[in-house]
């Protein structure tokens, strides 16, 4: 065994006590091996070896406190993004004021537009009841918060909040009345300014609701343990060994000890069993939270975790974690785990003060990765979709806006649930992620039979939240066709889109919309696919379509929004293809080339009886999915001599029309 190898097995050794057993595949943790900064030699030999740094006991010790207060002070020194944030910053509609350490005070203050620092508290609420502002206890708010009657967290963000010399606190459930609609509504909307403007957003990462803590010690199964080499026989020592005689070895030591839960690290790692430990990354609202912010503190189930616009370190790390990190956007989009990959990066990759300094494309790119990341996340009302992002919406829109106010691009802006004017077309090309979905975890176990599989893709919200053309219609996670690196032309035309909203803030709630496009459309029937076969097919691939024209060998992918399981019902009857439940129109919206493959987009359709909203002569229809249509593959350099039109030879049975989408 090599000495790379042995220091390996001694420290898996600590952990798997039968050495004969081989590692299982579903680990219960992950290890991490370095050195210290005492011997950074060390890694002239090991170079895969990192510097770590021994953790305090508590994040509540002053040692944890100082450490927080040097990356502050640096941040301010050294960060001109930051400070910008902050230059303007006045205090919320209200905050709730906590005196000082000596002086403690509690009560909920209605600000004059002061230009005060205020921390905000970032916190999943549990299930668990707990002290909120409502009309009837406002008034008493005003005079005196009890904090025997608050929750450990907010207690412990209090205490915090003095700690750092700050007077304010904004909390959501005290500062915005819970039982009026119209409050709500109306400081939701204000999200972006009261996260940009906080000094300091501490965000309790660790736990799963407001009766966590921020606080936490360190795990006692997350000591370090020693492993150490003799530096002239090149040889692992055991401890019995070192105990005899310490001063017969020259040695060099190396540590082991279970990895940490980084917001920076994949959390779902798939090898991992345990629950992950930083439930707050897993919620909607946070999402924005941490990123409409300059400057967040997470409070971790092992150590503090600091991060501004241009740094992000923790408390075992030499040095700044970013500096580790070089994903680009598009690396980002092969990344095997990208679907956590806004756990994995900085607020230097993923905030709105870089999008002023993006291109058009990369905004729409940015923004596609942000939809597909923020839908694998938790809400616990489903109206909250759109109310939850409505800040990161906010500040996209100011991005391109200042790009193109003064050209055509610039007169086509406008954000309509979720998708953006002047990305329409593109933006309109998302479908349910594959990967996404419950039952893939279970597949590999044999433990999801096909229809539990298909039942899982029905994945309408219970209430109406969004027409169908949007992805907040459905609650999965979405996947948008098409890379930056990919060539994309719009195949329709824009004539109309709108949405109506349930309060002032018109990035907020949705009550109605409409999309009116005008392009090529084919009457198509739904089928068993030709991989119905399978012993377990995935239920994107149980339909195909037939259509006049198409082209029997050209692959085929059908995305049902919802109602797969009806479909294969109604093809288990033996319906006639005539049958119009079996019946869909596919509108073509966009041709993707895609390396030496030309690709046709569809969105298919579903008339809607006796709807009213189209005028006359078109037809009105809901989504009822996404279809896609692509050529075989080319050979080496083989350039197709034959245009667009005449290799997708179905569309020459395909008629022009203009379609109103609900």
């Amino acid at each position: 065994m090599c000495l790379f190898c042995s220091i390996f097995h001694a420290g898996i050794r600590r952990y798997i006590a039968n050495t004969s057993m081989p590692i299982p595949d579903d680990l219960d943790h992950l290890l991490s091996f370095f050195c210290t900064e005492k011997t950074p030699w060390i890694l002239i030999a090991f170079p895969t070896l990192g510097i770590e740094k021994q953790v305090p006991k508590t994040t509540s010790s002053d040692e944890s406190f100082s450490w927080v207060m040097q990356k502050l002070d640096h941040c301010k020194d050294n960060h001109p993004d930051c400070v910008s944030y902050l230059s303007t910053a006045v205090l919320p509609k209200r905050v709730v004021f906590v005196g000082t350490v000596t002086e403690p005070a509690l009560r909920l203050y209605e600000s004059q537009g002061e230009s005060d620092p205020y921390t905000c508290l970032s916190y999943c609420w549990g299930h668990r009841p707990f002290l909120r502002t409502l009309v009837s206890n406002f008034e008493s708010h005003k005079t005196c918060i009890e904090p025997k009657h608050l929750p450990p967290t907010f207690n412990d963000a209090i205490d915090y909040t003095r700690r750092l010399g700050v007077q304010y606190i904004w909390i959501d459930s005290l500062c915005i009345v819970q039982d009026s609609l119209d409050d709500w509504r109306e400081e939701a909307g204000k999200m972006t300014s009261i996260f940009h403007n906080a000094f300091l957003v501490l965000s309790a990462t660790g736990s799963a609701d407001a009766y966590g803590g921020l606080y936490a010690s360190f795990p006692s199964d997350f000591e370090t343990l020693a492993v150490r080499v003799d530096t002239r026989t090149n040889r692992v020592l055991t401890s019995e060994e070192v105990d005899a005689d310490p001063t017969l070895h020259k040695t060099e030591t190396i540590y082991v000890r279970r990895a940490f839960s980084h917001v920076q690290v994949d959390i779902l790692d798939r090898r991992l069993k345990t629950a992950p430990l930083l439930p707050t990354l897993r919620r909607g609202w946070i999402f924005q939270e941490r990123f409409l912010s300059a400057r967040v503190l997470h409070f971790g189930p092992q150590e503090l975790y600091f991060e501004c616009l241009g740094n992000c370190a923790c408390q075992c790390t030499h040095g700044n974690i970013e500096e580790r990190i070089s994903w680009t956007w598009e690396e980002r989009d092969t990344h095997t785990d990208s679907h956590t990959f806004h756990n994995q990066i900085s607020k230097t990759y993923f905030s709105p003060s870089l999008w002023r300094r993006m291109d058009h494309d990369a905004l729409v790119t940015v923004w596609h990765t942000l939809v597909r990341d923020y839908k694998k996340l938790e809400l616990t009302y489903e109206k909250d979709l759109f109310p939850a992002i409505s800040g990161l919406a906010r500040e996209m829109s100011i991005a391109r806006a200042a790009k193109y106010a003064d050209s055509e691009m610039g007169k086509r802006s406008g954000y309509f649930a979720g998708l953006w004017r002047d990305s329409l077309i593109r933006d309109l090309c998302w479908h349910l992620d594959r990967f996404s979905l419950p039952n893939l975890a279970l597949r590999s176990t044999g433990k999801v039979t096909m229809a539990q599989g298909l039942r899982s893709w029905k994945e309408r919200p219970c209430d109406w939240r969004a027409p169908t053309w949007s992805w907040g219609s459905v609650n999965a996670s979405v996947v948008f066709i098409g890379s930056p690196t990919d060539i994309h032309k719009d195949m329709c035309e824009v004539l109309d889109v709108s949405c109506t909203t349930a309060g002032s803030d018109e990035m907020g709630e949705i009550t109605g919309g409409k999309l009116v496009l005008r392009g090529q459309i084919l009457r198509a029937t739904v089928k068993r696919s030709r991989f119905i076969s399978k012993q377990e097919p995935l239920p994107w691939e149980v339909l195909d379509l037939d259509m006049q024209g198409l082209p029997e060998f050209w692959q085929q992918e059908v995305y049902v929004d919802d109602g797969c399981e009806d479909l294969l019902r109604l093809l288990d009857e033996e319906k006639r293809p005539d049958d119009d439940r079996l019946t869909v129109y596919c509108f073509l919206l966009a041709k993707v080339a895609i390396g030496r493959q030309d690709r046709a987009v569809f969105l298919m359709l579903k008339k809607v009886k006796g709807a009213s909203g189209g005028e006359t002569g078109q037809g009105v229809y809901q989504r009822f999915g996404m279809f896609e249509l692509t050529e075989p593959p080319r050979r080496g350099e083989q350039v197709p001599k034959a245009t667009w039109e005449e290799r997708f030879k179905v569309l020459a049975h395909a008629k022009e029309e203009v379609v109103t989408i609900i």
